[in-house]
């Protein structure tokens, strides 16, 4: 856990496990064992989202890590299954709304929950046929999407059987980052509007057979080491559940977050943030807008040496190799850093934030 004071609050960072399934549906853990996992990860938070299922455990605290229960929600009847929509943050099923994207979207949001598209674009694989992206593009009003899924990434570079095999025991040496097709798509939606980027790993933990040999892809205890979702907070978290669950919520919400490859190195710590003007009590951080006309003095710092970059509308406007990157952004724009370390061979993705947002005033 770090902290940052940007402005005059206090934020809190966590990191967070979004989107893997359990017994409840078609992963191989239970409860008991993904919270032993969690625990051993050292998460703060985790959200399992298992298929049309809201599993009857209940949000808690669970030891050291916070327990909050979503979903995954897709028609099954559909073929392909496309359209998964991974939705957090309600109390009534909302599965039976499946078949019209745009009406579950809706009924998530009536109770006040979270939306996000998962895997929204998919890559074809030889041993992995079956595709599952998001298509209906048409829907309004969901929250964000899963930039970085890290099985739907690994499982498009299972060529052969010797490639499957040696995925399942050092996949660190296959996953490079998101997709450039979904950075591409994330960067043409915030245009219109802020959209939120989260990650995760869409692990299963499933047994895979090439001849004798059998391997466990994935334990729950590796997963949760991989692609996280580290969110900043106003306020600590304090044990009270009603409290504690707002503070995830309400930093996904805003998207006062980023995508971090913990098993390159823990990406706690990363910051991001602008001011305008001297002595900006209200400097922005990650998923804020100010408003265009006064330049924003942009930072960057991360925890390690990295290759570092920052974009504006999808286009890079400046790197730099090191830790910290400072840029003034003198004109409007959707504003992201990304970093990148080199591992295994070749740079890797590492760390995407979630943009700052510079409009005038008549832009969304």
């Amino acid at each position: 856990m770090e902290q940052m004071k940007p402005t005059d609050t206090l934020w809190r960072e966590y990191s967070g496990h979004i989107h893997f399934h359990t017994t409840y549906s078609d992963g191989s853990g239970s409860f008991e064992e993904v919270v032993r996992a969690a625990q051993e990860a050292g998460l703060d938070f985790f959200i399992p989202t298992d298929h049309n299922a809201l599993v009857p455990e209940p949000d808690g605290w669970r030891g050291s890590v916070l327990l909050l229960v979503g979903e995954e929600v897709n028609d099954k009847e559909r073929e392909p299954e496309v359209n998964h929509l991974l939705v957090a943050g309600i109390e009534r099923e909302v599965f039976h709304y499946a078949k019209e994207p745009q009406a579950l979207i809706d009924a998530v949001a009536a109770q006040g929950g979270l939306s996000f598209l998962a895997h929204p674009i998919e890559r074809h694989s030889r041993y992995f046929s079956k595709e599952f992206p998001w298509v209906d593009w048409n829907v309004q009003g969901y929250d964000g999407i899963e930039l970085w899924n890290f099985m739907s990434e690994c499982k498009a570079y299972i060529s052969s059987k010797l490639a499957g095999l040696l995925l399942s025991f050092r996949p660190q040496l296959f996953a490079r980052g998101p997709w450039p097709e979904v950075l591409a798509l994330w960067d043409r939606l915030t245009t219109h509007r802020p959209v939120v980027a989260i990650g995760g790993s869409d692990n299963h933990a499933g047994a895979y057979h090439i001849g004798p040999l059998a391997r466990q892809a994935f334990p729950y205890a590796f997963a949760f080491r991989t692609v996280n979702t580290h969110i900043l907070t106003p306020e600590p978290f304090n044990g009270d559940l009603s409290h504690d669950r707002e503070q995830v919520y309400g930093a996904l919400r805003a998207g006062h977050c980023w995508v971090g490859y913990d098993l390159l190195g823990s990406t706690a710590g990363f910051r991001f943030h602008g001011s305008q003007g001297r002595g900006d009590g209200q400097a922005a951080i990650m998923g804020d807008t100010r408003p265009a006309g006064q330049p924003l003095e942009l930072e960057a710092f991360v925890p390690r040496r990295a290759k570092l970059r920052l974009l504006r509308n999808g286009q890079p406007i400046a790197q730099t190799w090191g830790r910290r990157l400072r840029h003034t952004a003198d004109g409007p724009g959707v504003y992201r850093l990304e970093a990148y370390r080199w591992a295994w061979g070749r740079w890797r993705g590492w760390i995407f934030s979630n943009p700052i947002y510079v409009r005038d005033a008549q832009a969304p």
